[in-house]
């Protein structure tokens, strides 16, 4: 099973029965305006999953891995976020235009400038990638590039069957 918090330096942990098992962290709420000038935020998320992808416009190496995710993802469940807000990276809708021409296709999914929600999910390295629960706690994070599509629809299976217990452990 995948767990959230692996790449955390400090985990918070129950101990069930003499194992311990990490406590599930909930997506912090967030609230942006997409490249196509559309509001979007975390409640419009609520019971359901979805995947908060993170990168920046200047990124190469993670064009593949966007591609991967598009392809395998359904529609509306997953969000393209940018952490890097200097002057040169922070038109989203520019990085949207860039990222279908590269791929010669139509990308549907929102792109987002959002560095603070980077930084509240501790963002490591891109692209950065964390599965939500349909009870908005992240299941997984994958950090770097990934093309494998069936190791994607593998994470996003195991994301929408992921639940937790009233005390926010993984069941």
């Amino acid at each position: 099973m995948f767990l959230s918090g692996c790449t955390a330096e400090e985990e918070q942990l129950i101990d069930q029965g003499g194992v311990e098992v990490p406590v599930a962290e909930a997506f912090p709420s967030w609230s942006a305006m997409t490249h196509d000038s559309s509001e979007m935020n975390g409640t419009m998320f609520e019971n359901t999953s979805y995947v908060a992808y993170f990168s920046a416009p200047w990124c190469a190496h993670c064009e593949a891995t966007l591609d991967a995710y598009d392809q395998t993802l359904p529609e509306g469940k997953m969000m393209v976020f940018s952490y890097d807000d200097r002057e040169d990276y922070s038109d989203m809708n520019a990085w949207h235009n860039q990222t279908e021409s590269s791929l010669n296709r139509t990308v549907d999914r929102p792109f987002m400038l959002h560095p603070l929600l980077a930084q509240e999910v501790e963002l490591s390295n891109i692209p950065y990638v964390l599965f939500v629960n349909a009870q908005g706690y992240v299941y997984h994070i994958q950090v770097g590039k990934i093309t494998d599509i069936d190791a994607i629809s593998n994470l996003w299976d195991s994301t929408l069957t992921a639940t937790t217990d009233e005390d926010g452990r993984w069941l």
